[in-house]
């Protein structure tokens, strides 16, 4: 007997023997069974899901001898044919191929042929999406009214490129991806026949492959029977899929909860010299991480659902409890960014690589980076962001301040001085929650808050937090001071770092920097009054040349002849004008 595909052996003969598609077997069975049949139906589905099989199905069902009939015989002529797919009253049409406007008219003339031995002409044009949109015009008026013996089934993977004219003329059926436990059954049965030697995790394997469609799994098999024969194991799945165990990945995230960079860059070479893809190796680390994220914050039963064998969901949970979700949803982020990248890079293996060291080097990286910084520069509590110039050393401290609270180097800006204080957790704490306590004290009370503008020194030392002021700013000081002002401001640093700081303000008085800026104010002064002096200057001579210009003109107008005659004639003089 000549060899047929497994897919194409086991396609299902019966609306009964579809498996997935309940709520569409059983309402097409209810419209034959009350000869409610429509002119037109929509099947609409991912591949290998059943749309072709039961348009089949429903044409044998129309016309069986014995139909229409919910149940056709699979045995007279009628059925035989449709089965073996040259029937004259059932016509296939490839809609990817047959696409022009040119074969639909063809098929409108025919339409209007009565059939062949059946009673009714069965249209099934598959990939219909295909169409050009003149052969969905062509077709539309067939389609609104066509001859009583025609019935048009089309089969699609994109309905939503099919125009709404078309589909509010049919009867839409939307074919669901079939389960994980259905398609493991459908195996089952199918290696019982066949006499293969299969367990059920590796039929979990290929039914996982399949994605939801029958008919890829059944092809997988086929193709694995083809591999090793009737003995079919886990590791010989894997190897004809690109599959790569799960001990592989449970290695590689424990390397990560680790931050063992060298294990996990050692897995990635040693799965890529093995010849794994990399694309594959992604696909599947995001299917475990997925996995794992389900198994922190779901009940162990959802696991049973995705297919997880006991012994990986004992260990799916144990390790769930080391690793923080936020961290997996991280490294979902990056794997799903990398399946992007990864057409555009030459070894893609670099992208594994650099997620290791992402998620078990880097973070300490930062860290040492930041301890570094922290001896390295000084701490800055102020209110405003531009922090422009080291200041001196403070030497004006009020006298009533103890000796041993001396107040160390400075940095000093145009607008925000602050000081360098030690190096402790509470400083820490406090710098980064400096600008939200300023904001929090401007909304509670603005005049505090314009209080502590004022300063010109932050410090924090045996958990006190020194305020300075210079000795024009003597009255925010003394109000800061006040005791309710203290204790708001006390309340708001307790509730931001969580604990008390007592609050002393302080004259920070810089005699050195105040005689520096009066005398840099005295010298814009006198460079004023220079330029005033020189622009005083320039003006007298001004008016000395106008008055010589005036005096020359009336010298002039005076020895005139014809001015002079016209003086004595009317007895007038010469007066200057205004």
């Amino acid at each position: 007997m000549e060899y047929q595909s497994l897919y194409r052996k086991w396609r299902p003969q019966t609306f009964e023997d579809i498996i997935g598609q309940k709520h569409i077997t059983q309402t097409l069975i209810n419209a034959i069974s009350l000869n409610r049949i429509s002119h037109a139906y929509i099947f609409s589905g991912p591949r290998g899901v059943g749309k072709t099989t039961t348009a089949r199905i429903l044409a044998k069902s129309l016309n069986c001898v014995k139909g229409p009939t919910p149940h056709p015989c699979n045995k007279c002529e009628r059925c035989m044919r449709i089965t073996d797919g040259y029937s004259m009253d059932v016509i296939e049409i490839d809609g990817a191929s047959n696409n022009g406007v040119d074969s639909i008219r063809e098929l409108r003339n025919k339409v209007n042929f009565a059939p062949a031995e059946g009673k009714y002409k069965v249209y099934i044009i598959d990939e219909v999406h295909m169409l050009s949109q003149g052969a969905f015009n062509a077709l539309l008026k067939t389609l609104e009214e066509p001859p009583s013996h025609v019935i048009f089934i089309f089969a699609t993977t994109d309905p939503h490129k099919i125009p709404s004219t078309i589909l509010s003329r049919c009867q839409w059926f939307n074919f669901r991806r079939i389960s994980l436990a259905d398609i493991i059954a459908k195996l089952k049965k199918i290696a019982k026949d066949e006499g293969l030697n299969i367990n059920d995790k590796t039929l979990n394997i290929i039914a996982r492959s399949s994605t939801g469609s029958m008919r890829d799994a059944e092809s997988v098999l086929d193709q694995i029977i083809a591999y090793c024969g009737k003995e079919i194991t886990s590791q010989s799945v894997r190897e004809v899929l690109g599959i790569i165990e799960e001990e592989v990945f449970f290695e590689f995230i424990e390397a990560i909860i680790n931050d063992d960079t060298l294990k996990g860059v050692e897995i990635i070479n040693r799965t890529a010299d093995l010849g794994g893809d990399a694309s594959q190796f992604i696909r599947n680390l995001m299917e475990y991480v997925h996995n794992l994220s389900l198994a922190k914050v779901c009940q162990k039963e959802i696991l049973n659902l995705q297919g997880i064998f006991i012994e990986d969901r004992e260990r799916l949970l144990k390790q769930s409890t080391t690793i923080q979700l936020e961290k997996l949803f991280n490294i979902i982020d990056y794997l799903a960014e990398a399946e992007k990248k990864m057409r555009y890079i030459r070894h893609p293996w670099i992208l594994l690589e650099m997620l290791v060291i992402k998620f078990t080097a880097a973070e300490n990286y930062s860290l040492k980076e930041v301890k570094k910084e922290k001896d390295e520069y000084f701490l800055d509590f102020s209110a405003k962001k531009d922090v422009s110039e080291l200041g001196k050393k403070n030497t004006g401290i009020k006298e009533e301040l103890p000796p041993k609270k001396k107040i160390q180097d400075k940095i000093k800006s145009k607008e925000d001085p602050s000081i360098k204080a030690k190096e402790s957790p509470i400083n820490l704490e406090l710098r980064q929650a400096w600008p939200k306590i300023l904001e929090r004290v401007k909304k509670t009370k603005i005049a505090v808050y314009s209080f502590i503008l004022a300063n010109n020194l932050i410090a924090v030392e045996n958990n006190k937090l020194i305020i300075g002021f210079n000795n024009e700013y003597t009255f925010h000081k003394e109000s800061l001071e006040k005791q309710n002002n203290k204790m708001l401001l006390q309340e708001l640093i307790k509730e931001e770092i969580g604990r008390i700081l007592a609050i002393e303000c302080i004259i920070n008085d810089n005699s050195k920097e105040d005689s520096f800026l009066k005398a840099k104010q005295e010298n814009k002064r006198e460079t004023v009054k220079i330029r005033n002096g020189e622009n005083k200057e320039r003006a007298e001579r001004a008016r000395e040349e106008k008055d010589n210009i005036k005096k020359r003109s009336n010298e002039i107008s005076k020895d005139n002849i014809l001015i002079k005659e016209s003086l004595s004639l009317f007895e007038g003089t010469i007066t200057e004008g205004k």
